[in-house]
């Protein structure tokens, strides 16, 4: 009796560390290499047809009219995904909780769009203070210093955020521009190393750009020769 109660013991104990290991996919819930199955992350929404310039999602792939009339101080955006559901769901999560499942393929896609380019410096949006110290960590940052560690470039935080805004969520271009104003400083002691350079500027989600724009501004200023946004997702237009 004793030898078939050990034998039971060992059984569940092997079948709840099986089930430990086992990676499922988030969505469709199959066994998976990965956190997302190659199926449901290829039905991700992509970015598809967009501005050469600013990445907004269009029906031609030419200039949009923002970019034509106001040329954004960036040179070019790389952007893997559309910000739509399920994914804009997914990123939402991990911006509130560092360790979120999945994730981790969403950026290997954006290093992989980025592979075949040379960058000097990779640089992050920054938070504000408080509410970086609401949150409790800084998404944008974890991801920069990712893709300076897959790159092998230099991550360097030259940029900081001096005073809080509103909310950019819900305010048109113009809106967000004003908010803008005075928001963000170069730091003095990094300045001279942006000369020249090729900036990787990052940021989890672009909506219309205003913020990157605004700050490459300022690193065009100081001296860097190019600017390319990269981030996960991309916010469609609105219609």
């Amino acid at each position: 009796m004793l030898t078939t109660y050990f034998r039971q013991s060992t059984t569940s104990i092997i079948k709840v560390y099986k089930s430990l290991l086992n990676i499922q996919c988030i969505y469709c819930l199959q066994d998976s290499v990965n956190n997302i199955c190659p199926d449901c992350l290829d039905a991700l929404p992509t970015l598809g047809q967009h501005c050469p310039k600013c990445s907004e999602p269009n029906h031609h792939g030419q200039l949009c009219g923002h970019c034509l009339k106001n040329p954004p101080a960036f040179d070019e955006v790389f952007c893997p995904f559309a910000y739509q559901p399920p994914l804009s769901d997914l990123i939402h999560r991990w911006k509130n909780r560092p360790h979120t499942l999945g994730v981790e393929l969403l950026v290997q896609r954006l290093v992989d769009n980025l592979s075949e380019h040379t960058f000097d410096r990779v640089i992050p949006v920054p938070y504000y203070w408080r509410k970086l110290l609401k949150r409790g960590h800084n998404p944008v940052r974890a991801l920069a210093k990712q893709l300076s560690q897959q790159l092998h470039t230099q991550l360097l935080d030259a940029v900081i955020r001096v005073k809080p805004v509103q909310d950019q969520q819900g305010l048109d271009r113009k809106q967000r521009l004003q908010n803008l104003r005075g928001v963000f400083e170069l730091k003095a002691k990094y300045k001279p190393q942006l000369r020249h350079n090729n900036i990787l500027l990052v940021d989890d989600v672009v909506t219309t750009g205003a913020t990157c724009n605004h700050i490459s501004k300022l690193l065009k200023a100081a001296g860097a020769q190019s600017i390319t946004l990269a981030c996960l997702a991309r916010t469609p237009a609105k219609s």
